[in-house]
């Protein structure tokens, strides 16, 4: 008996029967249909009753929380994820006023109302994002205006839930179904969330049942041939998804998939080369990285960086080569102040995907077009990272010592040749 097989006998007592698939092996063999044949949506309960350990290791992911139900109380969320929580609506509003909660659980919470609408800023007297508290940059938790700025209530789209929910269907113009009967909803899901079936696809025919007979058909379920044709729609902002967004100077939120297409050498690399899908990068980290960078890069040393701490204040960072490869130049919710990072550092609270560190740059302009709205490409369509993102961010004079600007780019351009102490 297979070990899926195993789970479900110990899950429902059943007769369980396994059935090849197609490509003779125990995993699944469909890597083609990701309706698995037209199937329909079963639940992520359904699926956690034989995959118990992946539903734990998923149930702590962001993806499981970033669309939540409220139910006149707040979202409740895994005690192990030390940063994440709301602790009350926007002001003017209660609970009982509140529909759903996008997020709340690594970055920002907004807010849905009983009519489906997102909240938007000037509608009450007061900001009605929810920032959580993200130490890196210094930030406390508290509201803060939406990046918008509107005073109209916002509908929620289909081009929004389709990456905060399960089977999200838009709304057809002649028979336009909204989710919970929600006007401001334009579209229907089977389940809040990027739950199971997000990602494989509709479980219905993936195992059937004749009283407590249960036969699994391990082909009826999709498993990707191309782990970033996956991942990559939501974590793109554009059709064109090597074309990369700016926001005032950083890289715009979820293009983790764009990134990595303008990263060089490594935009061959599918996602789940280094992470695993199922575990939080946030609050399981450990488990959720396949493969370091170290396990690739062998030769290359951490510049005298290794076995280094950055401390500021309470925030501490042991050094590695995520720290200057994969510095915070993405923004989702806050950046870092003066008061943090200098009058020339920059950071954001998203790692950026990008890799490669312009080491002739110092100011972020360089990074982004002249109005800020795009990164920029060279002619084989890769960015690059300056060295305020990079440096500066640390070598301030407040969080460690200062780096005058004429001296970084020798500096950094020969980072990798300096031997250790």
């Amino acid at each position: 008996m297979t070990a899926m097989a195993a789970g479900i006998a110990v899950a429902t007592g059943c007769s369980v029967t396994w059935t090849p698939s197609d490509d003779g092996g125990g995993l699944p063999g469909n890597r083609t249909d990701p309706t698995n044949g037209g199937a329909s949506y079963v639940g992520s309960a359904a699926c956690a009753a034989c995959h118990a350990d992946v539903a734990a290791r998923h149930a702590l992911h962001g993806h499981a929380r970033i669309l939540t139900r409220i139910d006149g109380v707040p979202p409740v969320f895994p005690e192990t994820a030390s940063r994440a929580g709301v602790p009350a609506p926007p002001d003017g509003y209660d609970w009982t006023d509140i529909a759903y909660v996008i997020g709340g659980y690594t970055k920002k919470a907004n807010f849905i109302d009983q009519f489906g609408f997102v909240i938007p800023s000037g509608s009450t007297d007061a900001p009605v994002q929810w920032n959580l508290a993200f130490p890196p940059t210094g930030s406390a938790a508290g509201f803060a205006n939406v990046e918008s700025g509107t005073s109209e209530p916002g509908e929620y789209a289909h081009d929004c839930f389709r990456c905060h929910a399960t089977g999200a269907a838009a709304s057809a113009e002649d028979a336009p179904p909204h989710q919970d009967n929600r006007p401001g909803i334009l579209g229907t899901w089977a389940e809040a969330g990027v739950q199971c079936e997000s990602c494989h696809g509709p479980g219905s025919r993936h195992f059937t049942a004749d009283g407590r007979d249960v036969q699994v058909h391990p082909s009826a379920i999709f498993v990707s041939s191309q782990p970033s044709a996956t991942c990559g729609p939501c974590h793109s902002r554009t059709n064109e998804a090597a074309r990369l967004e700016g926001d005032e100077g950083f890289v715009a939120s979820y293009q983790q998939y764009s990134e990595l297409l303008a990263s060089g050498g490594h935009a061959s690399f599918g996602c789940a080369t280094c992470h695993d899908p199922h575990v939080s990068v946030a609050y399981d980290r450990g488990n959720a990285i396949r493969n370091a960078c170290t396990d690739c890069h062998t030769d290359q040393n951490m510049g005298k960086h290794a076995g280094k701490v950055f401390t500021r204040g309470d925030y501490t960072e042991v050094l590695t080569c995520e720290s200057c490869h994969m510095p915070f130049a993405g923004k989702s919710a806050s950046s870092a102040t003066a008061e943090v990072v200098g009058e020339l550092g920059r950071m954001g609270d998203t790692r950026t995907h990008i890799f490669r560190i312009d080491s002739s740059s110092v100011t972020y302009t360089d990074m982004f077009t002249e109005d800020l709205a795009e990164v920029r490409t060279d002619a084989a369509g890769r960015a690059a990272v300056t060295l305020d993102f990079v440096c500066l961010r640390c070598h301030n004079g407040i969080g460690a010592f200062d780096i005058e600007s004429r001296f970084l780019t020798d500096i950094a351009a020969n980072m990798h040749f300096i031997s250790e102490p």
